[in-house]
């Protein structure tokens, strides 16, 4: 039986082509020393990046304000006093024993004062002028020893006595900073970093993927590979195997760079404490990255076909980004403002809106399961939609030669 002329037609037939085209794709483009050694650098980058924040994140935490304090052997008794002095207001005080002629050289350096003297009237000897609040530290608790004595000689507990003393002091603050901080730490604290890090992979990825596939269906048409291509298969056999392997390449690009923030942020502990579930992240931002990516490249595929020449893709291209730009800087500052407002609400369903603002609101604890699940609903619905007119297009225009052609003229035809 001779293998001349189109393959069949059939449904083993269509599947067939489609994934001849999509392994061809698929070996073209991520098996390249190219595209293995930028996605390298990418994993170097991402790994490096989080393991410094991590750095500096511990060393903050390692930096808070604590203060050292010797004492001579006869105010040795005032320890448990500043200890717990220390201890209410959240700063730590570590107290050693030693003499005057020991203490005093390290005063500026790794000692903050020295007492000395009686209990209840200590002399604080400090290198230039007191530190404020360790001077009312200091205070709280030569007073707390003084009424421990005078507690003593009535009978009571004096323990008792100077740790409910340590615990009552005022907490000052400030409606409106309070507020504000309160607000900031909500917005940019470490919700943010998983959810920019998840946005940011997605929109990478969808960007990368569908500019390689415009350039791919315009290189095609420059060189008359699709005249011979097009002999053997048809032109939405062509386009749906283009996208399917260049998706290939795109999603193992999300697992492999994902897992390794992912992989990075668990070993480093740089999320403990907080209630992120990193796995549920990382599969939402798969699956939005399976509907977000067919509805891009659908149409990174068709509108491509419109133009002939290498120089004209962005003007089909760029409108494409900006759709894809302005939902992401939305869910960047909009959603993580304020993840169940009306605005977002409605915007994260929209099909062109929802693969970047979906993430976003789950991380933040501020989307719905029956949300979720409509969005998902409704970028299924548009993508045949959307595999209709960008099939229109590309048949249309891929043969078109010439200048470029107008979607108008596409649609028509």
């Amino acid at each position: 039986m001779s293998n001349d002329g189109p393959p069949r037609t059939g449904r083993t037939g269509t599947f067939a082509a489609i994934g001849m085209v999509a392994r061809r794709e698929v070996k073209a483009r991520f098996f390249t020393k190219s595209n293995l050694i930028s996605l390298g650098i990418l994993l170097v980058v991402i790994v490096a990046g989080i393991v410094v924040l991590d750095y500096f994140v511990n060393r903050d935490d390692e930096d808070a304000a604590d203060y050292t304090v010797a004492v001579d052997g006869s105010v040795s008794v005032l320890e448990p006093q500043l200890t717990a002095a220390g201890d209410a207001l959240g700063t730590t005080i570590d107290v050693e024993e030693l003499g005057r002629a020991d203490a005093e050289p390290r005063l500026g350096d790794d000692l903050d004062a020295y007492l000395s003297g009686d209990p209840t009237q200590p002399e604080m000897l400090v290198d230039v002028g007191p530190d404020q609040q360790l001077l009312g530290l200091v205070t709280s608790a030569v007073q707390a020893h003084a009424l421990a004595l005078e507690v003593s000689e009535l009978g009571g507990d004096p323990q008792a006595v100077g740790a409910a003393l340590a615990s009552a002091v005022p907490q000052v603050a400030t409606v409106a900073a309070e507020e504000g901080e309160e607000d900031e730490a909500e917005q940019f604290g470490p919700e943010y970093l998983v959810s920019i890090l998840a946005i940011s992979l997605l929109l990478f990825a969808l960007i990368s993927t569908g500019s390689i596939i415009a350039m791919g269906v315009v290189e095609e048409k420059t060189s008359r590979v699709v005249e011979i291509l097009l002999a053997t298969i048809r032109p939405a056999q062509l386009l749906a195997g283009k996208i399917l392997g260049i998706g290939i390449v795109g999603l193992a690009q999300v697992v492999i760079l994902g897992g390794a923030a992912g992989g990075t942020m668990a070993a480093t502990g740089l999320l403990s404490g907080f209630e992120i579930d990193l796995g549920w992240t990382m599969l939402l931002t798969l699956v939005w990255f399976l509907l977000g990516f067919a509805v891009f490249a659908l149409l990174f595929g068709g509108f491509a076909a419109l133009v002939s020449r290498q120089e004209e893709i962005g003007a089909v291209t760029t409108p494409l980004m900006f759709l894809m730009f302005i939902p992401y800087y939305l869910a960047m500052f909009m959603v993580s403002a304020d993840p169940d407002t009306t605005v977002v609400r409605v915007l994260s369903q929209i099909p062109f809106f929802s693969p970047f603002m979906m993430p976003v609101r789950s991380v933040y604890g501020g989307v719905e399961a029956w949300e979720m699940a409509l969005a998902v609903v409704v970028a299924l619905a548009t993508i045949p939609l959307l595999v209709w007119v960008a099939g229109r297009v590309y048949r249309r225009g891929v043969l078109h030669t010439g200048g470029r052609m107008k979607l108008s003229e596409a649609l028509r035809g």
